[in-house]
């Protein structure tokens, strides 16, 4: 593709982007009480996950998959916080030395549940949504981590199914007239 034809490409991502970030402020403010929103850093994750884990449906499976995870893993780490003697400073870390191992082993688990990387990003984005909404519910956290995390698997998919699309337009293949051999239209020579 030239780079002018990639222009075309390249405005549809800025478009997604743009509408990416028009829910947020419209249906942001209505998912807690008290309104809120800057929730779309997630669907950007999700969206980076899609290319990441293969730009398949699949892997929007896997991802998808993982950020559940994730928020499972994160609950459990904070209710373990939440049951283990006050220990100051080391009550997390010793939740963690004591939740990853565990989490790592799911590198052995089917191909769907597979993928601890994504376990990392769904918990990162349950724990910063979490700890920055005040007053927030941990369901209600679960609830938009997911949401968000599907708006940006979705964008991935739309993403390469406009490019696949875009492709086959400008390099179609032209019907020869005369036993030519078949070309392809905008190959740069």
């Amino acid at each position: 593709m030239k780079k002018s034809q990639y222009l075309i490409f390249a405005i549809f991502v800025g478009i997604q982007s743009f509408l990416l970030q028009l829910v947020d402020q419209v249906i942001g403010t209505h998912l807690v009480s008290g309104g809120h929103s800057g929730f779309v850093f997630i669907a950007f994750q999700g969206w980076a996950l899609y290319f990441l884990l293969g730009s398949s449906v699949k892997g929007a499976v896997k991802g998808f998959c993982g950020y559940v995870l994730g928020i499972l893993f994160a609950v459990i780490m904070i209710g373990m916080s939440a049951v283990l003697p006050d220990l100051k400073l080391l009550t997390v870390p010793l939740v963690a030395l004591i939740v990853v191992p565990f989490m790592m082993y799911f590198e052995f688990a089917p191909w769907c549940i597979s993928n601890v990387a994504v376990f990392f990003v769904g918990a990162g984005a349950f724990f910063g949504v979490n700890s920055y909404v005040e007053g927030i519910k941990m369901w209600q956290s679960a609830g938009i981590v997911l949401l968000y995390c599907i708006l940006g698997l979705l964008s991935g998919w739309t993403s390469i199914v406009f490019r696949k699309w875009l492709e086959g337009k400008i390099f179609s293949v032209s019907v020869p007239d005369s036993g030519q051999i078949p070309g392809k239209k905008g190959i740069d020579a």
